[in-house]
């Protein structure tokens, strides 16, 4: 139980951290699971209580289904675990680096992350979804986007080309560092306020 208070990413850790819990966060349903616990300190250490028991009753893991619901880094919507994302800044700074998964659950909480950066991109750039299929392939506001995913995120080109409508995964890195290199030459007023938009 030790290890569990410490972990990170578990909603346990939340549980004397009242004043810390993001507002989706509601353990009220978890502790009358275990019993109809009050969310005080009482009942914050019967729960502790419980799920020692649970830890070491592998009949009544087995009874209530363990094996179907340890899987996966967070369970619910992709809605919920954008939220999970969001309460702890990895969507707002694109970073991945204090994600501690692997596997599945790595690349499903990055992709969250690219989506997140893309959606604020095409905001930024006062764009829609229409666009991307409308606008030329080499679009500035699509390189701008990809220029930022490809600086602050893990997202591949062939993830980017395929969300932006970019043809080829090469031809992203080909406009990208046109880009860069039209910018040193020259500032943008454009891709300024996208830029001021895009960080805000």
């Amino acid at each position: 139980m030790a290890g569990l208070s410490q972990y990170r990413w578990s909603s346990y850790w939340y549980l004397r951290k009242r004043a810390l819990r993001p507002e989706f966060l509601d353990p009220t349903g978890a502790l009358w699971a275990a019993g109809d616990l009050d969310d005080t300190p009482k009942g914050h250490r019967s729960y502790e209580q419980y799920l020692q028991w649970l830890s070491e009753d592998a009949g009544a893991r087995k009874e209530m289904a363990f094996d179907q619901m340890c899987r996966g880094w967070a369970l619910g919507s992709k809605a919920f675990k954008r939220e999970l994302l969001q309460s702890e800044g990895l969507l707002k700074e694109g970073s991945f680096e204090r994600l501690r998964m692997e596997g599945s659950d790595l690349k499903e909480a990055n992709e969250l992350i690219w989506e997140e950066c893309l959606n604020r991109g095409i905001i930024a750039a006062g764009k829609t979804e229409a666009d991307i299929a409308r606008d030329k392939k080499s679009a500035p506001w699509k390189v701008w986007i990809a220029s930022e995913l490809k600086q602050h995120t893990s997202a591949p080109s062939t993830w980017i080309a395929r969300k932006l409508n970019m043809d080829v995964p090469q031809l992203v890195g080909v406009y990208v560092n046109r880009l860069h290199r039209e910018l040193k030459q020259a500032n943008s007023q454009s891709y300024d306020q996208f830029i001021s938009q895009y960080t805000e």
